[in-house]
């Protein structure tokens, strides 16, 4: 049985209806995985609709051996190393940017860079597979 919440976001107040499914339960296909209610009584805002939030153009995957991942979501500030290029450890491969504060992905192992699948100004995951070194 649903139970109803009232959320304040951004200063607008929503009601909203929450389906709890415990660990093997099948979630109903009937219900959608995510709504957006109208603003609650009493409050002054006018409901907005929000669109579904896009999928990252390079979906995390599932990482293989050799791949770095991203260890925290942001964007690709640079690209320092190219396919076929020479890395040892602690070359730095990719400075990430995450709240206005870089962070430098240095290479954990040594071998050649076999793919990049990142550019500057992608946003990413955490998690996500940024280059593969063989």
């Amino acid at each position: 049985m649903p139970r109803q919440f009232k959320v304040t976001v951004n200063g607008r107040e929503y009601d909203v209806s929450v389906l709890e499914v415990t660990a093997g339960q099948p979630v109903p296909s009937s219900t959608p995985a995510a709504t957006m209610a109208a603003p609650a009584a009493g409050s002054s805002h006018a409901a907005s609709a929000a669109a579904p939030a896009a999928a990252p153009a390079a979906a995390a995957a599932a990482a293989g051996d050799g791949d770095v991942i991203a260890g925290m979501g942001g964007v690709v500030v640079e690209v320092n190393v190219k396919v076929g290029q020479a890395v040892a450890v602690g070359d730095r491969l990719i400075v990430l940017e995450a709240m206005k504060m870089k962070t430098p992905v240095m290479a954990t192992r040594a071998g050649q860079v076999t793919r990049v699948l990142v550019a500057a100004g992608d946003p990413i995951e955490g998690g996500q597979p940024l280059l593969t070194i063989a």
